[in-house]
């Protein structure tokens, strides 16, 4: 467990920077149940592939800046209206190829549609106390969220500073980053990521991205018990 400090965009496709502090607790029982910064979830193995599911999280979307921990928003939004934040059911699958772990993943929300990721990850020791964690993943979404979260209907740009504008299902963006981490002892660690988010398709064309490359950046200090 620990807290951590991250800069983020307002929303998706935004150009400005909101800074917050988070805290996180990372709980796991012999690799099979686990909650996290995904959710609850129930891992099963069958020889070197891992896969479950479980409950996650959608913060949802204000249309007004906010001071909450997890919610995006942004005053600019206003007319757009609030998604509301949602459980989400989540279910994946992981195996490693050498060096590398890959991860499909899939989650229905209860009000805003489905995504899908592909990513693959691996952890590289620069030390004996420095961990080097690059990772790279794409992101797919259904009509629904795409129009919930980039979509503009005639009462919004009625309403907002944003002209129509229908999105369609497609890859919503693409992500490259790395976590670095310094395990000061058996307990104490400290660590930072970076993140570079390109939005794609009707993400990228959608009058609501004002940016369509974002920055990321978390630093952290935790202790494992």
């Amino acid at each position: 467990m620990g807290a951590a400090v991250a800069s983020r965009p307002s929303f998706e496709g935004s150009d400005r920077s909101i800074v917050r502090a988070l805290p996180f607790v990372a709980v796991s029982w012999r690799d099979t149940i686990s909650l996290g910064q995904g959710g609850l979830s129930v891992t099963a193995h069958l020889k070197k592939i891992r896969f479950g599911g479980g409950l996650t999280f959608d913060a949802g979307r204000k249309d007004h800046a906010s001071d909450g921990i997890f919610e995006s928003g942004d005053d600019r939004l206003k007319g757009l209206g609030t998604i509301k934040a949602s459980a989400a059911l989540r279910a994946f699958a992981s195996t490693r190829i050498s060096l590398f772990n890959f991860e499909v993943s899939a989650v229905k929300s209860i009000n805003h549609g489905v995504t899908g990721t592909m990513g693959l990850s691996s952890g590289l020791p620069l030390g004996k106390k420095l961990i080097l964690m690059p990772h790279i993943r794409a992101t797919w979404a259904d009509g629904e969220y795409m129009q919930t979260y980039f979509g503009v209907t005639p009462a919004q740009a009625g309403a907002s500073i944003f002209p129509r504008f229908n999105a369609s299902s497609g890859f919503k963006d693409v992500r490259a980053g790395a976590n670095l981490i310094y395990r000061i002892n058996s307990h104490w660690f400290v660590g930072t990521d970076v993140g570079v988010t390109r939005l794609l398709g009707d993400a990228a064309l959608s009058p609501i991205s004002i940016r369509d490359t974002n920055v990321t950046v978390m630093g952290m200090a935790g202790y494992r018990f």
